[in-house]
This record gives structure tokens, C-alpha cells and sequence, in this order.
């Protein structure tokens, strides 16, 4: 559907304007105070001919014009009717403020799709119902029903939340500007998911931010991923709502451990998109991306301090977040030596000293001095600035770094105060001016940089999401055996097996095979095998392998009475190695995940895993793995051999192939152990979940 109409009209009709306190008496005034275009707005109520001066129309009948968009003042019961006569004026948009849909129930429910479905006949895309508006701050159209404070808020953040009063905090902010903000509410027939892609697409917005609390078009919103990870636009979300009763009764490992708002920080991770945890850093990082003039080519910090004690206050808080500490060119440093007190310390962080912050000329020829450093990246002035500018200190450094940025060869600059102070607003407005981001303090502001570094540095690779274009619900699960055919067949490289219907065909079987041998039930309806006595492991000889026949037949029969039983499955044994658990997850919405993680009876007790959308490539499959918490025992850990993990990555790249390939087939997998050992990776053991 066209948005256009609805967030960029070019006539707007406010139906129920009044001077009244309430959705029409400030969404009124509002329009009146913000809007650059007053000779395009109409007002509409039946009780009035003027309202603050200006010509009011009793019906969208008697307005002499067309109209784009309608904003609807008005109760419930009214807006069907509205939307109807807003059609006889062609128009394509429609905020609704009213409430009593589908947040209050059943009845509100059916309210709803009453809305949607007369929305679509009528060709109108409706913000609501239930939501507080929008503003379009570079067309000047502010269709915001709360009262805001009259200053500018014109800058380059897109912002679309499903709660309005998030909205009104990103609006009532000093430091963040806004091309747009959209508070979507019950998102009647427009989604967030299209005001995303609507502000991935805006050339006015630089970066978006956005609150979601679900997600129903799951296509579209990998699409506008996708476009934003091409576009490196930044998109910064805070989710809520992360819990996943629907995971509950998954069959497998994976399944219990790639719940919904794990899947979705997988599909953040695979397309750059930024994940905050509070309002406090979706709204401190999407300022701090729109004042950033560049973004960093590297990960390589210099934090410039005023005191010893805040640079090893800066350190620790560095190693914390995993910032990365530039090492100067000893030429840097021999020069920065010659700017310092004898008592200063040129080390990284840098104890510049108030020698230097109170002096302007030379803290601009130092910033220059680092920046030109080849092993430097970005620079960080770690520095509080308080409310009103008692410390001359303050003046001197915002005056450097804007004076410095000045230099078009300048390398990105941020600033990040301490202690948490209302900023004194001429320094915050000069150092956006020079395009300086003045991140939140402390924790905050070391978290901010590490995310806007890693966005910066991360390299996309453009792979096709494998979402099933079917959803089906019944399954069946596979035995060990049939689960290990059915990845042989799609390219996954399985050890030797055959399966044995009676103790005979299994001596058969042990000539082709060699001993030593594991020997398991073969059944699709027992899953946990060792619980029923159905495996027997390090058989070595042909009288062995008869009693292992006869005594697994025998227990499995008792112990799982209801059970198919077809014989057993035999397998070599395999090298002990380092275990790891590979598995498949089959996300309603999204398609199939990737698991890797800490295997054997550790899976589910560390919870060391990592999870991608199918397919992998050979650097996101390492990527993963190097990730793992447990990969220094894959990597030698304490003097041990270090383990293939080529191979375990290749092993990972063509599960993932198959799943891709395998999306409208394949529910969940789990291949636990696979035994990752200096020779190779090798599965233990499988069990495959398809649609049937």
C-alpha cells in the first residue's frame, strides 16, 4: 500500500478540531504551531464555523478539495462512517486516535477487522487505531495528538514506535532531531514492518529507530534489513515481548534453545541491525549515529582523558566492552610526549592533562597528531559536561574538537562523559554541529561506541533468506538411521552405517564395517535410546554383537512396549574429539536457524550456543563458532591438540545448505554429538524432525 498520501499529504483534513482540550483541541494546536503549511489544512466539526480564527467545514463533504489524509479526532462508533466519506475526496491516509479495538478484546477484536477490512475496500492506509500520530518534520505535517513543547525537532532520525508515549519521550529528547516520528499503535492495515521499509527507503533519514513488540509480516521485514544493510543505514530496535510459549514443546535441543527473540538477535546479527536494551540506549545510540559526520573504518580506540584517574577508570571500562586500545606509532608518541607536562602520560588511554584540555591550539594539534596515526581509528574525549559551564575546561576541549573536526581528513571524534548531567545545550549544540556524538555516560556510552563500532566495521554478506512459503503444522520424527540418509542425501557428509533387522544381518554388516562398533536401536518411536537400554557402545567382536543384538531387542521391547522396533543400527566408533551439537530450527515466521553449540550432556546446562539464518557462508559458519564461549577447547585449551575446526565449519555450511534447501520440509534437527577432533568432525549421532 502507497504511504505517501498518509505521511508525506499534500491536504489535510482534521476531523473534530476544536479548542477544547482533548485529541481535536491539541492535535489543533499542534498543527497550528509545528506545521510549515497552514493554507492545506481543513478542519471539520458540525458544532463550529471558526476555530481559532480559521474556517471550519460541519462535513469532509463541504471542504472545496480534495484530501490526502484524515485525521480522525473522533470517537469509535463515528470512524467507519468517516473513512467512507473521506473516500468521496479521494483520499489515501487515515490517523485514528480512538481506542476500544483490538487491545481491550474479543469484541475490540472484531471491531478491528471490521476497520481493516473496510480500510482495504476503500484503498485508505490507516495509522491506528489506538496510536498517537505522526509527525513529518521535512514536509512539515504534524499530525501528533499530544502537546509538545514549541522548539525545533527537525534532524535525520526516523523513529516508528507501537507506543505513543515512546514516541513523546523521542520528542520531548534535547538531543535527537527527527525526520519523521510514527507512533503506529494497533497498526490497523499498515505495519510497522512498512514504516521500517519506509524509512529505510527516505533519502531524509539517516538513521531509524524503532520499538516493536511482535512481528507480523516477517518477509517484509528481512526485505528492509536487507536494504538497510546494502544501504549501511543504521537501524537501531528495542524489542520487547521476547518470551516464546510456542517454543515450549519443541522435540529438540534446538528447538529449546532458539526461542523466538533469539531468532530474531540472529536475524539483528546477520543484517547489521543494532539491538538496544532500554529507551535509554534506543534513543542515546540513534542520536549518537545522527550526529556521527562518518562512521570508522576500524575498531582502534584512543580515549583522550584529563586525569590519570578517569584514564583508568576509561581502561577498565574499555577491556569491559571489548573496546579496542590503539597502539600509537612511536612517532605519535614521541610527539604527544612533547605537548604533556612532564607529569602527563602518553599512553592510550591518554592522561592529557588540564595542561592540555585548558589549552585550545595545542589539544586541536594533538587531536591531529592521533589522527593521523595509521593504527588509529576513532577518538574518544572521555570528559563530563555539566549542566551550566563553571569548568573553563569544558570550553576549551568542545572548542578543539570542533575546531579539529574542522580538517575534512579528521577521523571520527565522539565524546563521552563520566557522570550523568543535563548537558549544557551550547556545548551539545556545538559539538553536533561538528559532528560529534555525545554519548551517554559511563557503561552507557562504552556500550553505544562498541555497537557503533562494530556496525561500522561489520561487513555485510548478502545471502537469500530461505523463509518457507507454506506453513505446515503435523510432523513426524526419523530414526537415528533415516536421519542420517536424509542429510546424506542432501550433501552432508555422514559416517559408514547399515542397519540390521536380526543378529545375522548384523555379523553380515560388522565385515563391511570393522569393529569396533556401537550398535543402537532402530526405531523412529524411541528418541531417547539409552533411557530404554537401546545402545551398546565399544563391541569388538562377532559374540559380542549377538548379545548386543538380543540384549537391546530384549529391554527396548519391555521398556517401550509400543514401539516399532526394526533391528538395530551399526556404526564404527567413532575417535573421541571435543563435543559439540549442531542443530536446525524451523521458525514459523522466519524460515530455518542455525545452532551451534557446547554438545554432549552440556547442552542444555551451559546454554553456549549460537544461532543464524539458513544459509551460511564459510565466514559466518567460523564466525559463529569463534563466538562459542567454549572455543578455546576447540582451539588447544591449556596445551591440548587444537581441533579441525575447518572442518567443523564445513560440516556447518552444509547443514545449513540443506536446511535452506530443505525450508518447506525440515522442522528441526538435532546432531548431537558431533565429535570435533585434529582430524575432522564427525556425527555421533541424529535426529531429524520433517513436516509430514
Amino acid at each position: 500500500m502507497d504511504l505517501n498520501k498518509l505521511l508525506k499529504p499534500r491536504t489535510v483534513a482534521i476531523v473534530g478540531a476544536s479548542e477544547k482540550a482533548g485529541f481535536g483541541g491539541d492535535t489543533t494546536r499542534n498543527y497550528l504551531k509545528f506545521s510549515k503549511n497552514l493554507d492545506n489544512v481543513f478542519f471539520v466539526n458540525p458544532g463550529r464555523d471558526t476555530i481559532f480564527g480559521r474556517p471550519a467545514y460541519h462535513t469532509l463533504a463541504d471542504i472545496p478539495a480534495d484530501v490526502d489524509l484524515v485525521i480522525l479526532c473522533t470517537p469509535q462508533k463515528t470512524i467507519i462512517s468517516l473513512l467512507e466519506q473521506a473516500a468521496q475526496k479521494n483520499c489515501g491516509g487515515a490517523v485514528i486516535f480512538a481506542s476500544g479495538y483490538s487491545e481491550v478484546g474479543a469484541e475490540g477484536k472484531a471491531l478491528q477487522e471490521e476497520l481493516v477490512e473496510k480500510a482495504n475496500s476503500l484503498g485508505i492506509a490507516v495509522m491506528g487505531p489506538n496510536c498517537a500520530g505522526f509527525a513529518n518534520f521535512i514536509n512539515g505535517i504534524f499530525a501528533f495528538a499530544f502537546l509538545v513543547e514549541e522548539r525545533d525537532r527537525s534532524g535525520n532520525i526516523g523513529m516508528v514506535s507501537q507506543s505513543g508515549q515512546i514516541v513523546l519521550g523521542g520528542l520531548d529528547s534535547r538531543t535527537m532531531g527527527f525526520s519523521h516520528v510514527i507512533s503506529s499503535g494497533n497498526s490497523c492495515n499498515v505495519k510497522v514492518e512498512d514504516y521500517l521499509e519506509f524509512l529505510v527507503d527516505d533519502e531524509d533519514t539517516k538513521v531509524v529507530a524503532a520499538y516493536i513488540e511482535g512481528v507480523t509480516k516477517p518477509d517484509k521485514l528481512i526485505k528492509t534489513f536487507r536494504k538497510a544493510a546494502i544501504k549501511k543505514k543504521p537501524i537501531v530496535i528495542l524489542k520487547t515481548g521476547k518470551s516464546a510459549k510456542s517454543q515450549q514443546l519443541a522435540a529438540s535441543h534446538t528447538g529449546s534453545l532458539s526461542g523466538a527473540d533469539k531468532v530474531l538477535r540472529a536475524l539483528f546479527r546477520r543484517y547489521g541491525v543494532i539491538e538496544a536494551n532500554d529507551l535509554e540506549e534506543l534513543m542515546g545510540l540513534a542520536t549518537a549515529f545522527s550526529w556521527l559526520d562518518k562512521l570508522p573504518k576500524g575498531e582502534r580506540c584512543v580515549f583522550m582523558n584529563v586525569s590519570g584517574g578517569e584514564a583508568g577508570v576509561m581502561a577498565d571500562l574499555a577491556e569491559e566492552y571489548g573496546i579496542e586500545l590503539a597502539e600509537y606509532k612511536p612517532e605519535t608518541k614521541a610527539y604527544l610526549q612533547t605537548l604533556v607536562p612532564d607529569y602527563g602520560s602518553v599512553n592510550n588511554p591518554f592522561d592529557m592533562t588540564a595542561g592540555i584540555g585548558y589549552n585550545t591550539p595545542v589539544m586541536v594539534k594533538a587531536m591531529e597528531a592521533i589522527s593521523r596515526d595509521e593504527n588509529v581509528d576513532v577518538i574518544c574525549i572521555a570528559y563530563t559536561i555539566t549542566p551550566e559551564v563553571w569548568d573553563d575546561t569544558i570550553t576549551h576541549m568542545v572548542e578543539a574538537a570542533s575546531i579539529a573536526k574542522q580538517n575534512p581528513d579528521m577521523k571520527p571524534v565522539v565524546w563521552l562523559p563520566f557522570i550523568e548531567h543535563t548537558r549544557d545545550q551550547e556545548s551539545a549544540d556545538a559539538l553536533k554541529q561538528a559532528g560529534v556524538p555525545l554519548l551517554p555516560s559511563g557503561r552507557y556510552g562504552c556500550d553505544a561506541l562498541k555497537k557503533i563500532l562494530t556496525f561500522s566495521t561489520t561487513e555485510f554478506e548478502d545471502m537469500e533468506a530461505a523463509i518457507p512459503e507454506t506453513r505446515k503444522t503435523k510432523t513426524e520424527g526419523l530414526s537415528e538411521y533415516e536421519s542420517l540418509c536424509f542429510l546424506e542425501k542432501h550433501g552432508v557428509t555422514i559416517p559408514p552405517q547399515a542397519v540390521a533387522a536380526t543378529a545375522e544381518e548384523a555379523v553380515v554388516a560388522a565385515k563391511t564395517l570393522g569393529y569396533p562398533l556401537s550398535v543402537k536401536i532402530h526405531s523412529r518411536d524411541i528418541q531417547h535410546k539409552s533411557d530404554v537400554g537401546g545402545v551398546k557402545l565399544g563391541i569388538r567382536n562377532e559374540t559380542e554383537l549377538k548379545k548386543a543384538f538380543e540384549d537391546i531387542m530384549e529391554s527396548c521391547s519391555k521398556k517401550a512396549p509400543d514401539a516399532v522396533l526394526k533391528g538395530v543400527l551399526l556404526k564404527p566408533m567413532l575417535k573421541p574429539g571435543t563435543e559439540m551439537i549442531i542443530g536446525v530450527n524451523n521458525d514459523k515466521d522466519f524460515g530455518p536457524m542455525i545452532m551451534i553449540g557446547m554438545g554432549g550432556v552440556f547442552v542444555e546446562l551451559f546454554k553456549d550456543v549460537q544461532l543464524a539464518p539458513a544459509p551460511l557462508s564459510r565466514k559466518q559458519a567460523l564466525k559463529m563458532i569463534h563466538s562459542l564461549k567454549s572455543y578455546p577447547l576447540l582451539n588447544g585449551y591449556r596445551g591440548s591438540e587444537k581441533c579441525d575446526v575447518e572442518a567443523l565449519a564445513k560440516l556447518l555450511v552444509q547443514i545449513s545448505e540443506m536446511a535452506a534447501e530443505c525450508k518447506e520440509t525440515v522442522k528441526e534437527l538435532d546432531i548431537n554429538p558431533v565429535f570435533v577432533t585434529p582430524e575432522g568432525a564427525a556425527i555421533a549421532d541424529a535426529l531429524l524432525i520433517k513436516y509430514s
